[in-house]
């Protein structure tokens, strides 16, 4: 990875919505996040040229990825999975900025959120039966919220504005909760080097 691209650069909205556009991808830059993220959650293991491969065209890029792009797109998936793996729960979702209109940052959430469902369920098919009640009410809660259209005229209040803080927090949450359920325990065993017949739940 190059030591030109910076975390801080990298992990923002409006570089990968720039990327996108160069790619001339279909997906919304909220999306192509949350398909980035929901592979991860899913346990795809793919990188490098192999994973971009198939990113791509999930994001509906039509063209092989140029090789000043390959890198960034390479170090938006390694950044994107680090912070998931962070302790300090510091995973953040890549929307607009708070001073941007209020529907339009409700529609990236949508967006985020389907591209998120997209993402995890390209990893492959899972017997939802086996979920803990935590994990399929929140799958329950994603969808609701990539189906919700925004409806914002005039004046935006303090109610509305904190009623989105808190979806937002929600959201991020039960990323890392889904997170840890299908991937964290793996990475444990990898770490310690045991393999483990027990079911885990982290919470």
């Amino acid at each position: 990875m190059s030591d030109e691209l910076v975390k801080e650069q990298v992990l923002d909205y409006y570089e990968l919505e720039a990327e996108l556009k160069k790619m001339e991808a279909a997906s919304t830059a909220p999306e192509a996040h949350g398909i980035l993220v929901g592979q991860l959650c899913g346990g795809n293991k793919l990188e490098g040229l192999s994973w971009l491969k198939q990113y791509l065209p999930d994001v509906g890029v039509k063209r092989d990825p140029w090789d000043d792009t390959r890198e960034w797109f390479y170090a938006l998936r390694q950044f994107t999975l680090d912070d998931l793996k962070d302790a300090e729960l510091i995973f953040e979702m890549l929307l607009l900025d708070d001073d941007e209109p209020l529907a339009d940052r409700l529609d990236g959430i949508g967006d985020w959120c389907a591209g998120f469902l997209a993402g995890f369920g390209s990893t492959g098919e899972r017997d939802e039966k086996q979920f803990s009640e935590d994990i399929r009410t929140t799958f329950r809660d994603l969808v609701s919220i990539s189906q919700v259209e925004s409806e914002v005229d005039g004046e935006i209040s303090e109610e509305q504005e904190r009623d989105y803080f808190e979806v937002v927090e929600y959201i991020r949450m039960a990323t890392i909760l889904i997170f840890n359920e299908f991937v964290g325990q793996y990475l444990v065993e990898q770490v310690s080097g045991t393999d483990s017949n027990g079911g885990h739940t982290l919470h």
